[in-house]
């Protein structure tokens, strides 16, 4: 009992977190750098200092404040990668951040604190990593997307191999010198056990929940894919489910294409050649007031990705908004939908189960709506924002006010 009442005491002390992380919102859309600022955010309204490192902006700013969170671009690291440069660089600003306000805590996305682990343990600085998924995991995202054409042989074992270098020298690496381990999922379970014992706890990602509108009565049916615009993120199955409809049903339905990224020319030729361009839009990315109003108009959400997620934030955003979600049954996808209750699984990469489930919900207006109801329910018992900001400090007061730290071999 007195453990606990000090760990609550402790844990309502203001205490100076920094975030680092290759990748944020202003780099690109996508659920690990909403998921970070919003961690960020609810760091501070809970009256914690926090500061990210993070690489540098395409546009050359160097900092920013944003929502009370002081976000530094480190220049000269490309932007959402880690390299030499990254490590250096992370190194000088650490080093000079703790001079000017010393740092309790570090807490990094997933390798973001590579660079500074000598640095922390000499420094008596716990560390607290948050992992999406793993080097191993990108292994098998990349085997499912990779063109196997002779011309790129090559790649077939080049990847995979620069993958598990970077698996033996910079996942282990963090994941040994961490006090705290968190995982958006729990299917990352398996893969976390190898010098990680004790130290894992599994946080799923929260959102906000939206205000409730009522759907639209009329037989128009929107339908919204959104993500990075990355081949594995699999957007081009969900163009075609739309060519594939017969040209009757297709007078009914639109699909918004949310995002940017380097396979969107493909997709925007995919929809050309399939002669669609009136029942496909390209929105790019997106000020958040228009974002939400697409996920009001919507009713269907598509996510037929290949690569193997934790948990993604947009399968959450979409049964907040009470859509009825069409996803991959892989990664962490399936801890959150009930196949056929609130959303539907299909196999990775399966265009045709995709296309009869869009089938069936299109003839089945009803089960549209049941469908949504019954997604919103899932995300208001068990995806909260706020308990995952308060779960996740939980572990980063757990680990700064701990007198032992792990051993750092890098």
């Amino acid at each position: 009992m007195i453990e606990a009442i000090k760990s609550q005491t402790l844990h309502r002390q203001p205490m100076h977190i920094v975030v680092m992380t290759r990748i944020m919102p202003s780099h690109s859309l996508g659920g690990m750098q909403k998921q970070t600022m919003d961690l960020c955010t609810g760091f501070t309204d809970a009256g914690h200092d926090v500061t990210v490192i993070t690489t540098a902006r395409a546009d050359g700013i160097k900092s920013e404040l944003l929502n009370g969170v002081e976000i530094n671009y480190l220049q000269g690291c490309k932007p959402g990668y880690y390299s030499r440069k990254w490590n250096a660089q992370c190194r000088k600003k650490i080093t000079n951040l703790h001079q000017i306000k010393p740092i309790d805590v570090i807490h990094s996305q997933s390798m973001g604190a590579i660079g500074v682990l000598k640095w922390a343990k000499r420094n008596s600085i716990p560390i607290v990593s948050t992992w999406h998924g793993t080097s191993l995991t990108e292994i098998a995202t990349f085997f499912s997307s990779a063109s196997y054409h002779p011309r790129y042989w090559h790649w077939l074992a080049i990847m995979p191999l620069r993958l598990l270098k970077r698996y033996i020298t910079m996942d282990l690496a963090v994941r040994r010198a961490s006090h705290g381990i968190t995982l958006v999922s729990p299917t990352l379970e398996k893969n976390m056990k190898f010098l990680s014992k004790h130290k894992v706890t599994t946080i799923p990602n929260g959102i906000e929940l939206p205000e409730i509108r009522s759907k639209s009565l009329d037989n128009n049916i929107e339908c919204i894919a959104i993500g990075r615009i990355e081949k594995e993120k699999g957007i081009h199955y969900a163009i075609r489910a739309v060519a594939n409809l017969s040209s009757e049903q297709r007078k009914f339905v639109r699909l918004n294409v949310v995002g940017e990224g380097g396979y969107l020319s493909n997709l925007k030729r995919l929809v050309k050649e399939l002669a669609i361009d009136g029942e496909v839009v390209f929105h790019g990315r997106t000020e958040d007031d228009i974002l939400s109003d697409i996920y009001h108009k919507s009713q269907i959400h598509i996510m037929p990705t290949t690569r193997q997620e934790g948990l993604p934030l947009t399968i959450l955003e979409g049964m907040a908004y009470s859509l009825t979600t069409i996803a991959s049954d892989i990664g962490g996808i399936s801890g959150v939908i009930t196949n056929g209750v609130d959303g539907f699984l299909i196999p990775p990469g399966d265009q045709n189960q995709l296309d009869e489930t869009f089938n069936m919900l299109l003839t089945d207006r009803k089960k549209i709506h049941t469908c949504g109801k019954a997604a919103r329910q899932t995300i208001e018992q068990s995806y909260s924002k706020t308990q995952m900001v308060n779960d996740t400090l939980k572990v980063l007061t757990d680990a700064a006010y701990s007198k032992s730290l792990p051993t750092v071999n890098r």
